[in-house]
């Protein structure tokens, strides 16, 4: 993986189209704020979030951006948010799925769209990727499992899992190579 992220947006709508070029102007103007120091730091922020709100109203819309402790918040008008870039367990994350202690999170984020919410982190794993999966397998038995699979090519492993209740679908990738276990553990509310 060479840093890059591409999005396609060929076939999204009008407003994903939006959505996703804000996402990314945010991600690159906060990650230049938040790499300076002190009060700098303090000022760049304000600066990136009064340019990106100024961009979105210019389009049309209204949302608000908060940059802090790394992280990226935006809010529109109709209350439908998404915050990205926190190294913490995202607030309101379900009780009932448990984050892993040896899990080192690296991304975190979380949404809500028409009422619905979502959460996930990655980041990397102290112990063998197999450890991980049975750990959650374990831990989300009383769900249903909807998918379940072990792949192994290349001398990587991936391994996958999807279960569900009335409430949430969680779903877990974990990838395992031979310097490191990267872990994606995501919540959708159904």
């Amino acid at each position: 993986m060479n840093g890059n992220i591409k999005i396609n947006l060929k076939g999204m709508g009008k407003i994903m189209k939006k959505v996703w070029i804000i996402i990314a102007v945010i991600v690159v103007s906060a990650t230049f704020a938040l790499s300076m120091g002190g009060c700098a730091q303090q000022i760049a922020s304000k600066l990136v979030e009064k340019a990106v709100e100024g961009a979105a109203a210019k389009s049309g819309d209204s949302v608000d951006v908060n940059l802090e402790n790394g992280a990226v918040k935006m809010t529109d008008e109709s209350g439908n948010e998404v915050s990205l870039g926190g190294t913490t367990i995202p607030a309101g994350w379900p009780s009932s799925v448990p984050v892993n202690e040896k899990i080192k999170i690296s991304f975190s984020g979380s949404s809500k769209t028409d009422g619905k919410a979502n959460w996930n982190v990655s980041g990397n794993y102290t112990g063998t990727g197999q450890e991980l999966y049975d750990w959650y397998k374990s831990k989300l038995s009383g769900m249903t499992t909807d998918s379940d699979s072990v792949i192994d090519a290349d001398g990587e492993k991936t391994y996958s899992f999807q279960s569900s209740d009335a409430k949430y679908v969680v779903t877990l990738w974990v990838t395992e190579s031979k310097t490191e276990v990267a872990v994606i553990l995501n919540i959708s509310e159904k």
